[in-house]
This record gives C-alpha cells, structure tokens and sequence, in this order.
C-alpha cells in the first residue's frame, strides 16, 4: 500500500500483482466502512490465474484521507477513478482492463459507467447498492436529506448488521475487530449514492460494456432486485443470483463458485 495524490484527496493505493505480464487488470471499488486491504486473499486468488487487481481506498475509508464516511463529492471520486484506469492503461498498454465493484463500489462503479462511458473490457458488479433490502426509517431518511444539502459532512451510524455479511462466522469476527472498518456515513454520501441509484435505475439501458451482475439471493443489505433491474435494462449485462448467497459474495461460503465464475466470464472477453 502506498498513498498517492488524486483528484479526491490523499488516497490509498493497492497492487496485488500478478508475476510476469498479466493477461489481465482489475481495478476494484470496494464497499461502505471498509477498505481495500480486505481483498488481499481475493487479489491473491486473481494473481494465481495471472490476473493483477489494483484498488484504492475511497476518501474517508482506511488509510485514505478525510473523516470516516464522508466522501467529498462523486465527480472527484469519479476523476479519481478516470486517473487510475488511465494510469494503469499506460503502465500495461493493450492489456484487457476490467472494472470492479462491491456493495458502495458497485453502486458506484455502475453509476460511473454511466456518466463516464470509459473505455474499459468489461465491469464485475457484486452485490451493488442500488435498492436497499431494508429502507431506512422514514425520519430518518428525511433527516439524511435534508442533511445532504445543508450538512453534507455530518455522519451518523451507517446501520449495517455485520452478521449479514457472510455466513463464514471468522469473516464476521475478523470484519468487526479489523481497526481500519468503521460503521458511518455521512449525510452527503448517503444523498449521493440514492441519487445515483435512482439514475442507474433509469439510464441502465446506456451501459454498453459487458458488465457482469451477481448477487446473493439472500442478501439482507443490498436487494438483489436492484441487480435484476440493472442486467435487464443493460444490453451486455449477465446476471448470476447465488441461492443462499450473503452479501459479501467473495468471503462467503461459496466463494470458491462465485470467483470461478468471475473468470470464467472474464476469459470469454479476454
């Protein structure tokens, strides 16, 4: 991990290379109050198949600057992720390049796709927030609103119940004692993403490059809808509903499935 200089802020950035040339490159988007060094074993398994995976931590995540859940705005998250892919795009020129996104980053990630247009091979979307399985309560929400536009950096407990990441009990212990996640989320952050949300919903139809959508049916933060919704309005999108399946799809119990299928989409297009 080193930290470098982007359009949002001091940022935090990982290389999980694979040896020699790789036949492919990852850039990774990940979820609400974690941060990129929870895909270490997940990069790993990419550089045995000689995939290299690159991520970054989001402002206000890990090691990246800025108080935890607030994100200053997504046009400078959005020239953040421009810069990466354009600097992996000179350092491995001709190199098929792919898109990742989970949870927070999949929401992102497929919102970025849509206002971007970048030129990429191909977007892997786990479990993207786009309809939430459970809404908050309407005070809240409202607060969170009006919060959005007057205090877009107040924070309040995100909400997320840990115990629905995965049904790998060790991957929810090691989540709620890992000193670099957090539970918050600011009043901007949220305002944007439902924004977004709302936008994808609508203008999925303008997502051209292959995207490939999975979730886990029984995933209690994220609505798997929300991914059905996508794939069926994007003219490239291929749909995966994993029966059983928690919301962090890369640490649940059917991982070893979830990343076969990752690649083996990813070699028709490379």
């Amino acid at each position: 991990m080193e930290l470098r200089d982007y359009p949002a802020g001091k940022t935090a950035f990982y290389s999980f290379d694979a040896s020699g040339v790789p036949r492919a490159i990852i850039l990774l988007v990940h979820g609400l109050g974690e941060h990129a060094g929870r895909y270490s074993t997940w990069g790993e398994r990419f550089n045995e198949t000689g995939v290299t995976l690159r991520a970054f931590d989001l402002p206000g995540h890990g090691h990246s600057e800025g108080r935890w859940g607030v994100v200053p705005s997504p046009e400078k998250v959005y020239d953040t992720i421009d810069t990466l892919l354009g600097e992996i795009g000179r350092e491995f020129p001709g190199i098929p390049l792919f898109l990742y996104g989970h949870s927070l980053g999949g929401g992102i990630v497929l919102n970025y796709l849509i206002r971007r247009m970048p030129d990429v091979t191909g977007a892997i979307v786990t479990s993207p927030w786009v309809i939430l399985s459970e809404s908050p309560p309407a005070l809240k929400l409202l607060l969170a609103n009006v919060a959005g536009q007057l205090m877009p950096g107040m924070t309040q407990p995100s909400g997320l119940k840990t115990e629905y990441l995965s049904r790998d009990p060790e991957v929810v212990t090691a989540y709620r004692h890992d000193p670099l996640v957090h539970g918050l989320i600011s009043a901007g952050l949220y305002r944007w993403m439902s924004d977004a949300a709302e936008e994808t919903l609508s203008r999925a139809g303008e997502i051209t490059v292959p995207l490939l959508l999975a979730h886990g049916r029984n995933d209690m933060i994220t609505s798997p809808s929300g991914s059905v919704r996508v794939a069926d309005a994007a003219p490239k999108a291929t749909l995966k509903l994993w029966d059983e399946g928690y919301h962090e799809l890369h640490n649940d119990l059917l991982k070893d499935d979830h990343f076969d299928f990752i690649t083996e989409w990813m070699d028709t297009l490379i």
